[in-house]
């Protein structure tokens, strides 16, 4: 069974050979392992995970440059509004120091760079590479094109990644200041969210065109923290629920699955999740309380599961890791709907030996049709 198909099953409730695999990693852990033993090889296909990602550029496009930069921090000015600083070779959090909409005037000239091609370059919205730290130009649409193809050919679930339009809207506006907006704004929070998705679709609609459909579009859309929800089930739709029924209907009209990274607790979100049409939730924080069983006991063939293998776990006792990892990993086998990926991504307090471990464990108890 060919990745693509092993993921399309377990969203489809088919019998699959075992889980589909996936993970995200720190700059500085690939750093570590390239050390230990990993090399110049590119972890995904070292441990034959089962996706493969493209990414859409949704920004207003603005010059992305490296500010100042020395042995320890960098500053870079992003092509979706902001200014951030951060470690260099790391992934940590981020000291944001600026934002582009500090007005509403801001937010009209930005609505005008939301469109497909504002300037008549023909440069792709589209990429092999992640839309964060995208310091080289993008692709023309055909180079963009012949990636996808490249990709297609691996025979992996193809996800398109891209921000949501609650990440969108506080990378230009501001976290804070947003939430302040939800408050005092809301329409204004609608109108940045259908802005936002309109030029979503838009790109998605091109891209159909030129033959590069994914299998599914994978939204960044961080709506917790460890203690529960930024904005209250009601805000939430009152002004996203709205432009996420449109895109499902897109999406879903397309053949095309739509996955939502969330971090925090969400639970309280859920119903809503599954009523505008999400199939997949991602990452599960474990830190936060999203707990597998429960959800799975929950939401069963409501919605499909990816994570809850808490990061944090894995770099402390070996005996307590192969149990969460054989309780969580067998659950998500017998129940189905289920696909591996840790509660985040992997820091560098794992070593590659442990992963290494991860990954067979997670193959040992996964195997479906060892495991009947």
């Amino acid at each position: 069974m060919n990745s693509r198909t092993r993921v399309q099953n377990v969203l489809t409730g088919q019998p699959v050979d075992r889980i589909p695999i996936h993970d995200a990693f720190w700059e500085d852990t690939l750093a570590l392992w390239r050390e230990q033993g990993l090399g110049d090889a590119d972890p995904c296909d070292f441990f034959e995970m089962d996706f493969d990602a493209m990414y859409l550029d949704l920004s207003g496009r603005f010059e992305q440059k490296l500010l100042e930069q020395d042995d320890r921090l960098l500053t870079v000015q992003d092509r979706a509004g902001y200014v951030v600083r951060k470690f260099v070779g790391k992934s940590r959090s981020m000291d944001f120091l600026d934002h582009f909409t500090k007005s509403r005037d801001d937010w009209e000239s930005l609505k005008k760079r939301m469109i497909l091609d504002p300037d008549g370059s023909g440069e792709a919205r589209l990429d092999d590479r992640s839309y964060f730290m995208h310091l080289e130009p993008y692709p023309t649409w055909d180079e963009a094109l012949a990636k996808f193809e490249r990709l297609r050919k691996r025979e992996r679930f193809m996800l398109f990644h891209a921000y949501g339009p609650w990440e969108a809207a506080w990378r230009h506006r501001g976290l804070e200041t947003l939430l302040l907006d939800v408050a005092l704004s809301p329409d204004w929070v609608r109108e940045m969210t259908e802005t936002h998705v309109d030029l979503m679709i838009e790109c998605l609609e091109h891209c159909i065109r030129l033959g590069a459909k994914p299998d599914g579009l994978f939204l960044a859309d961080d709506f917790g923290h460890t203690g529960g929800l930024f904005l209250s089930p009601k805000s939430w739709r009152e002004i996203f629920k709205p432009s996420y029924v449109r895109l499902s209907e897109f999406l879903h009209g397309n053949n095309i699955s739509l996955w939502l990274h969330s971090c925090g607790n969400v639970r309280m979100l859920i119903p809503d999740l599954i009523d505008v049409g999400v199939d997949v939730l991602q990452p599960l924080q474990a830190a936060a309380g999203m707990d597998l069983s429960e959800l799975i006991e929950q939401y069963d063939e409501k919605l499909a599961f990816f994570g809850n293998i808490s990061a944090s776990t894995m770099s402390g006792p070996i005996d307590i890791l192969e149990e969460e990892i054989r309780e969580k990993i067998s659950l998500g086998r017998d129940r189905g709907g289920y696909i591996y990926h840790s509660d985040h991504s992997v820091p560098p307090e794992v070593s590659f030996e442990r992963y290494q471990k991860i990954m067979r464990w997670v193959r040992r108890y996964g195997d479906c049709e060892k495991n009947r």
